[in-house]
């Protein structure tokens, strides 16, 4: 819920009795009045209770490559990864995470979390067999203060750079953005 996300204590008892899910959506609802409460100790037990995942939707703003390198590493099956409002996700965090694992990853769905072209470039030249990567974003994600003009021109130029994207090879057909409105 908004204002109790799930913590690792509930992530534990789910993980003794449930030992054979293969989906689990557990990301924070938003606006969340405790957005670090899921959190990397959250991603490890996630990864010890259920290396078997096939499909995983995770975030909030205590997510970070910690978490995500320990889920890579321990959930050596997942084939859907999606994160929801986790703090920038750029080269060297894809670089750390697909180092771990992901190598069969088929989709990765970014929603409300900021990411770069390179990182993006990173994910598809390392895991194979992505058939398709969802970024949906809006102003409010990258910056404190969205209205201001300096964070609409950086955020419409970094919009620009993501979509450029999809001239390259093997993108056009994978890459899907979508732009929250009023941005």
């Amino acid at each position: 819920s908004s204002t109790d996300p799930v913590g690792h204590e509930v992530i534990w008892a789910l993980g003794a009795g449930c030992r054979d899910i293969i989906s689990l959506q557990v990301a924070p609802l938003h606006p969340c009045q405790q957005p670090t409460r899921f959190s990397n100790r959250c991603l490890q037990m996630i990864g010890r209770c259920w290396p078997h995942l096939r499909a995983l939707g995770v975030g909030g703003a205590g997510c970070g490559v910690q978490g995500l390198s320990s889920l890579a590493r321990n959930c050596m099956r997942l084939q859907v990864l999606e994160l929801d409002h986790v703090t920038e996700i750029n080269q060297e965090v894809a670089a750390e995470v697909c180092r771990e694992g992901l190598k069969g990853l088929e989709m990765l769905v970014l929603t409300s979390t900021p990411v770069t072209p390179k990182a993006l470039l990173h994910f598809n030249s390392v895991c194979r067999n992505l058939k398709s990567i969802v970024v949906q974003v809006g102003i409010a994600d990258y910056f404190k203060d969205p209205s201001s003009t300096e964070a609409r021109k950086l955020f419409e130029e970094m919009v620009n750079k993501l979509q450029a994207l999809k001239k390259r090879p093997g993108f056009s057909k994978i890459l899907h953005i979508k732009v929250e409105e009023g941005c």
